[in-house]
């Protein structure tokens, strides 16, 4: 990726209308992140354009546009190309507005607070996301109403499967985003993905022979989600550092990478050195402790015994879960026993998908809260706490962590 220099460096552009361009604007956009986002931001849109096209930007309050001209990348299998400009040296917590050449939509985003000492964070938070678009875009427009900071989708976005003839459900996936997760006031909400089963051809790459864990491999394996999305890129798993307060660990649940290995001793060391991070939080698609698959599920078992045991040894206190169409929340988990030191797992993957049958509570001793629905999660970090409350399809608050707490609902 194109990095650019502090923007108060930049030479200022003069705004133009280029009256040759073929288009009103990009099919798709997407805005993400690779570094700090604090001081950055990422941004994606799509053309059938092959050269080089330009983002005007600008601090907000501000009168004078810069350019900058876009990286041009490949699209999987389509004649579209991905157009991205990574702004770098920004200000936190401050407002930047951009435009796209040839379109006369003015978009804005906002940078991310240096520190949480006057600042909450919101981060809508689900997976599983598109059966149906019309699910998807239901979903998207009850976070919407919730005015996030950012969303992270945990893995099966568009459940394209890596293959070719499913171009079509990633067209919708992005277009469903910019239709929708986009603020009444033109604010973009920026996404943060993690790889899921219906990322990659046979959903696992035990399903290949001759596997190898190296970039080709792993584009060949699920090309959309390593051509697509900036973050996490390569090799699938990362590390994402908000100022010093939060790490955001995004993993590979046996996809394109193995559980085993080099993705475990690279967490074991990235949650080692953030031991004084007072937020660190892993999204993965595998529940280690599932709502509606077997407990005892091989891949269950692996990420149970391979990652939560790192987890609770270097401070982690929720993580978040994907893959089973269902909303849950555990009791708090230490050593596989419940445990008012351990840590909270939440999901199941339910944000556009058909809900499936959930376990009894009963039945599944660490289950706290389970409910066949289509939901998300809105995480709110403050400075020493996190609280949360999940809402369903229809904007109904079905949970809440912790429980008397509920200062999170939308405002009316």
């Amino acid at each position: 990726m194109k990095y650019l220099i502090p923007v108060a460096l930049l030479f200022v552009g003069i705004f133009f209308w280029n009256a040759g361009f073929s288009q009103s604007g990009p099919q798709a956009f997407y805005l993400t992140w690779s570094s700090d986002p604090t001081a950055s931001m990422d941004v994606d849109w799509h053309l059938d354009e092959d050269t080089p096209t330009t983002l005007f930007f600008r601090r907000k309050g501000t009168e004078k546009w810069h350019s900058f001209d876009s990286d041009v990348l490949p699209y999987p299998f389509s004649t579209r190309y991905v157009h991205r400009v990574g702004l770098q040296g920004l200000r936190a917590n401050t407002e930047y507005e951009f435009r796209f050449e040839a379109s006369e939509s003015i978009y804005y985003f906002r940078t991310l607070p240096k520190n949480l000492n006057n600042k909450s964070l919101k981060i809508a938070i689900g997976g599983d996301s598109m059966h149906q678009k019309e699910w998807f875009e239901k979903t998207n427009r009850v976070v919407t109403s919730y005015n996030p900071d950012f969303v992270i989708i945990g893995g099966d976005m568009a459940y394209e499967n890596g293959l070719a003839e499913n171009i079509q459900r990633i067209y919708d996936w992005f277009d469903a985003y910019t239709n929708t997760l986009v603020t009444e006031d033109n604010r973009i909400i920026p996404c943060i993905v993690a790889v899921g089963n219906h990322e990659v051809v046979g959903g696992y790459y035990t399903q290949h022979e001759g596997y190898e864990q190296t970039k080709e491999f792993r584009r060949r394996i699920a090309p959309y989600f390593y051509g697509l999305f900036a973050f996490p890129g390569q090799p699938g798993y990362n590390v994402l550092d908000f100022g010093k307060y939060l790490s955001l660990i995004i993993l590979d649940t046996d996809h394109s990478n193995p559980i085993e290995g080099i993705q475990t001793e690279w967490l074991r060391k990235t949650l080692e050195s953030r031991k004084n991070v007072t937020h660190k939080i892993p999204i993965y698609h595998v529940t280690a402790y599932p709502s509606v698959r077997d407990y005892n599920g091989i891949t269950q078992t692996l990420v149970r015994e391979t990652w939560t045991p790192i987890f609770e040894e270097n401070g982690v206190r929720i993580a978040f879960e994907n893959h089973d169409h269902a909303y849950k929340r555990t009791y708090p988990i230490k050593s596989q026993q419940i445990d008012e030191s351990g840590i909270v797992y939440v999901g199941d993957g339910s944000w556009g998908v058909q809900p499936r049958e959930v376990h009894s509570l009963d039945s599944a001793w660490y289950l706290n809260k389970v409910q066949s629905v289509r939901a998300f999660t809105l995480l709110t970090l403050e400075k020493g706490k996190f609280s949360l409350i999940s809402v369903d399809e229809d904007g109904n608050v079905i949970d809440s962590f912790p429980e008397s707490d509920l200062s999170m609902r939308k405002e009316d």
